[in-house]
């Protein structure tokens, strides 16, 4: 009787899911069939074309940095990339994300290093091999890429030499044939018998950077399938869509920077989304795909606006259907609780989710202007900071957000992916509402936490990152008793790929898409400019922007605008800037904080200068108790000297560091509440004119002293620090504190362990 009514209900759980479907495939039909919208709303401030745009100075710089460190040899040695099956290979499994995560960093960061004639975009000239030889009795285990046998040592060397991802080998020696081991990494040895460990003695040779690009593009873009589906093809489910996302993100830039490809790259666009409205009637999106909807809807968008192809129609059509498949983004930011409708739920509280949904409101007002959408934008920006927001500009979450009674804890951790996918909507959102407050918020996390989760010994390059950064970090330890919840031990560890290999192929994005979004088109056939920093624009055909600045280490901006007319001009005034002042060519004008001040250009050559004048303040984020320490857009941190270790070498120069504190950090900071500012001593030595690195651990471009006191009280908790202490830490009869000593705060984002938030004395 049991099996009998257990098969009854098999039968109408089968009826039931079969009904579902139906209704999901005639809810898609309507929404296919039915009147939609065709024309975009124009943005508030348009993005200009890739090839417009000229990095100078630090910008370049960091640019140079990311090229010349993970980001530009990925394609080399890490095998997601390198054997992606996006190109023929067995890497980049799954969900099939990663690769195009990388393109979508790579083709802005490749064109615009051309743009500016950087070196970098060509191969450099191949290194002298070094001699073969081996250490006998010394083993490696593990990093194997493959194991066969071989007549001798020069055989095995040679085949670690034509092996691109090889960097170290393991012959047995005792054995005739030998057997010999190619391993990608180097890591821990140890003494053994008959056994010979050699490095590879021939240098990795780098492949030039827009010849990385062409060559993953042109493989895509040949292996199209007939029904236009791009790329592998083996998920059935509604997660299906989420991988290729951010690969038509990366073919519409590609397609910017190359106008002879522009319409094969179009049509190949136009062919993919026929074929994926085909699809989403009988398999919606769902997941990592409904979460993730905005980012395809971009593309949707691109491609309305650029190469409709007399597609309006079902453009718009597929635009309005994965709005309605998409997760409903606008109900979880009022209070962060699952709307009753959704069926993804547990993704909703994902951390990367969350900073991509950011954009949702901003994206879907493109679609149909509603007003209610712009005060949706405000409103998550605001309840992402009451519920979890951290003095970086980012959010707690490592994987998933922070539980209630530790959500906005310093010592707990912010991934990679959520800080480079913030900024690109908070200057989504610029660019649609033109919300001064969105590109306040970008530029925050642009110069505070994304330089924060790299570091190495050498300072400020771009070679190893965490997986999760926090405020209050005393530590980068591989550790089985961790604060952070939902992430593995080496979530801390800086290195190539540590916990998760996601931030490594996302990380790219970060400054390449916020240089591209710093100079705007206005509706009006004006200019903006969002952000500051050395970069240069052609916004028309007869208006060139440039401007000249060490910002964030420098308060002035000088603006050149060389034009064939007038023009209006937009500047933004941050909302901390208070006392800014607006020059024109020399005539004052009014400037207010917090908006874009309108001016005007007249025809021929115009100087604009914008004086910020910003001073030191005081934030409280995770409590009344505790203050952070900021000046401008930086926020200053106490650094901790860190003793680094190698605990895996790659190739290239990449390696896996672990980082043990030093010095003291249980520090509460003397403040005069009257007179808070007066605490603090700013000094601006500027960035080395020779070595423009914006992010250096040492030789910082500025710092501020301070007076502090070593606090006992300040204890350690799951190998972190724990909150910091009720202040006044120091009161009397309340602790004992050590006496007043000078101290110095430096970039946050110049500094791999630090303490952020503080006690008072």
């Amino acid at each position: 009787a049991l099996d009998s009514l257990q098969s009854r209900l098999r039968l109408v759980t089968t009826y039931v899911m079969a009904v579902k479907l139906l209704i999901l495939a005639a809810v898609a039909v309507v929404a296919l069939a039915r009147p939609v919208k065709q024309q975009l709303t124009p943005r508030a401030y348009e993005p200009l074309p890739l090839p417009n745009v000229i990095p100078q100075g630090w910008l370049l710089k960091q640019l140079e940095l990311q090229a010349d460190g993970l980001g530009g040899h990925l394609s080399q040695f890490w095998n997601d990339v390198m054997n992606s099956s996006w190109i023929g290979g067995d890497g980049d499994t799954g969900l099939h994300e990663r690769t195009p995560y990388w393109l979508n960093g790579m083709v802005p960061l490749v064109y615009l290093l051309q743009n500016a004639n950087s070196s970098l975009v060509s191969p450099r000239p191949p290194q002298r091999p070094l001699e073969v030889s081996c250490q006998d009795g010394i083993d490696m285990m593990y990093h194997d890429i493959i194991a066969f046998n071989t007549a001798s040592l020069d055989t095995c060397a040679q085949a670690c030499q034509n092996t691109q991802s090889c960097v170290a080998f393991v012959i047995d020696n005792c054995t005739q044939p030998a057997t010999c081991w190619l391993k990608n990494a180097i890591g821990a040895t140890n003494n053994a018998s008959c056994r010979c460990f050699g490095i590879n003695p021939v240098p990795p040779q780098p492949e030039g950077l827009l010849h990385q690009v062409d060559r993953y593009m042109n493989y895509v873009l040949s292996h199209q399938a007939p029904s236009g589906w791009l790329g592998p093809d083996d998920l059935t489910n509604g997660d299906q869509y989420w991988g290729r996302f951010d690969m038509l993100l990366a073919m519409a830039a590609y397609a910017e920077a190359n106008p002879t490809k522009a319409d094969n790259i179009s049509q190949s666009m136009l062919r993919f989304m026929n074929e994926t409205a085909r699809r989403m009637v009988t398999t919606p999106l769902s997941d990592w795909s409904a979460a993730r909807g905005m980012d395809f809807a971009l593309s949707i968008q691109w491609l309305l606006k650029n190469a409709p192809q007399g597609q309006e129609e079902m453009l718009g059509r597929l635009l309005d259907l994965v709005r309605r498949q998409s997760s409903d983004w606008e109900t979880w930011f009022k209070d962060f609780t699952i709307p009753s409708n959704q069926t993804a739920g547990a993704n909703m509280a994902h951390g990367v989710n969350n900073a991509q949904a950011l954009k949702s409101a901003a994206v879907w007002y493109l679609q149909d202007a509603d007003p209610r959408l712009i005060e949706s934008s405000k409103e998550r920006l605001r309840n992402m900071d009451d519920f979890y927001g951290m003095a970086s500009g980012m959010f707690c979450a490592d994987e998933i957000l922070c539980e209630a009674n530790q959500r906005k804890m310093p010592s707990r951790g912010t991934e990679l992916c959520s800080v480079v996918e913030s900024m690109f909507s908070y200057n989504t959102m610029f660019s649609v509402h033109g919300g001064v407050e969105f590109a306040d918020r970008s530029e925050r996390i642009a110069f505070n936490a994304l330089p924060a989760t790299w570091a190495s010994p050498h300072g400020g390059d771009m070679w190893a990152h965490q997986y999760l950064q926090a405020l209050n970090e005393i530590s980068a330890e591989s550790t089985d008793t961790h604060i952070w919840t939902h992430d593995g031990a080496d979530a801390e560890l800086y290195g190539l790929a540590p916990n998760y290999g996601c931030c490594t192929a996302n990380f790219g994005q970060g400054w390449p898409k916020y240089v591209r979004m710093m100079i705007f088109r206005s509706t009006d056939n004006g200019a903006a400019i969002g952000a500051f920093g050395p970069v240069a624009a052609q916004v028309y055909k007869d208006v060139f922007v440039n401007m000249t600045t060490l910002y964030p280490y420098e308060d002035t901006i000088t603006i050149t605008v060389i034009a064939n007319r007038s023009l209006p001009f937009y500047l933004r005034v941050p909302a901390w800037a208070t006392t800014a002042t607006i020059t024109v060519n020399g005539q004052a004008q009014a400037a207010t904080s917090g908006i874009m001040n309108s001016l005007t250009v007249s025809e021929g050559t115009t100087t604009i200068l914008l004086d910020l004048k910003p001073t030191i303040r005081l934030e409280h984020w995770f409590s009344e108790d505790s203050i952070t320490v900021h000046r401008g857009a930086l926020m200053y941190s106490m650094p901790i000297t860190g003793n680094f270790t190698t605990l895996v070498t790659y190739s290239f120069d990449s390696k896996d560091y672990q980082v043990t504190p030093q010095t003291e950090w249980r520090y509460s900071l003397v403040v005069n509440w009257s007179d808070p500012a007066s605490s603090f001593t700013f000094h601006n030595p500027g960035l080395d004119p020779n070595n423009l690195v914006a992010f250096n651990h040492t030789n910082w471009g500025s710092y501020i002293t301070a007076k502090a006191r070593v606090t006992p009280s300040w204890q350690i908790e799951s190998n972190s620090a724990a909150a910091p202490p009720a202040s006044p830490a120091c009161a009397e009869g309340a602790t004992t504190c050590g006496d007043e000593e000078a101290v110095v705060l430096v970039p946050y984002g110049g500094t791999d362990l630090r303490i952020s938030e503080l006690p008072w004395a």
